[in-house]
């Protein structure tokens, strides 16, 4: 993702993934997945060629803060990982983005592990200079030129409003999987 090096990151995936990021909707399928990264992502904030970014583009996503849990059979498993992230246009414009990825991952036949579905979960996209203290993240939305194969999962407003999504673990002390601002609520 960081240099828009979208083949090999498009390798990482099922065939029959599912690609769904803020409220962009949903793209099912490897093709799909590329469309989302190519062609949306690729001519528009990580613009890039078929080399990778251009030059003065940044595209920094820095992944921290992961659990992943394996499930019994050891064929699947699901991870929380959270995303902080940097994008730029060199002399143009810098922007500060945030939020949570929901994976859920598939070990294949030939003992690979690849993203079965990636849901991306947008905290907070704020200008530089501003930062998410003074600027409100926009809603953002489905793109009528590059139409997913489904609309978003789930509605929620980005910065300020708090949107907390589910997660794909148990609490361990309540059992919850989502926590709200009124309470724990179970999924």
């Amino acid at each position: 993702m960081n240099k828009a090096q979208w083949d090999p990151a498009l390798a990482l995936f099922t065939d029959d993934c599912s690609v769904e990021i803020s409220a962009l909707g949903i793209y099912v399928g490897k093709k799909q997945a590329g469309v989302l990264f190519k062609d949306l992502l690729g001519k528009g904030p990580a613009l890039s060629d078929d080399n990778g970014l251009v030059w003065g583009r940044l595209y920094n996503h820095m992944i921290v803060q992961g659990i992943v849990n394996v499930d019994d059979d050891g064929r699947g498993a699901s991870g929380r990982w959270r995303c902080f992230m940097q994008i730029a246009e060199f002399g143009k414009s810098a922007v500060w983005g945030e939020g949570p990825y929901e994976i859920r991952y598939r070990k294949g036949d030939d003992g690979l592990w690849r993203i079965q579905r990636l849901h991306f979960y947008r905290t907070y996209h704020t200008p530089f200079d501003e930062g998410w203290a003074k600027a409100k993240s926009p809603a953002g939305g489905m793109r009528p030129h590059l139409p997913p194969d489904h609309p978003p999962s789930r509605e929620y407003e980005p910065w300020p409003a708090v949107y907390i999504p589910p997660f794909h673990y148990d609490n361990p002390v309540s059992g919850s999987r989502r926590y709200t601002r009124e309470g724990v609520e179970d999924v």
